[in-house]
């Protein structure tokens, strides 16, 4: 995911974009890491299956917090609209 910086914008909706944006990446880098300690683990005959079920518990929290980061890059967005009036 590649998501670009943000051009001049005022200090708080740059500064929570900012945040939202990072969060995502930290999210996006847990998913990575779960989603290779499933497949590691799938190879397995091991019937201890603990680090799996982390891992897969792990997802849905990194959902839930992408989802939450998204929603504040869309509150910053809406900010920026009423800030910034573009006419196309």
């Amino acid at each position: 995911m590649n998501i670009p910086s943000i051009p001049n914008t005022p200090p708080i909706v740059a500064s929570s974009t900012q945040s939202a944006v990072e969060g995502i990446r930290t999210q996006e880098e847990l998913l990575e890491r779960n989603v290779a300690e499933v497949a590691r683990n799938e190879g397995t005959q091991s019937h201890d299956t603990s680090s799996q079920d982390r891992a897969l518990v792990e997802q849905n929290e990194i959902v839930q917090a992408v989802q939450a980061n998204a929603r504040s890059l869309e509150a910053a967005n809406e900010r920026i609209g009423t800030l910034v009036d573009l006419e196309a």
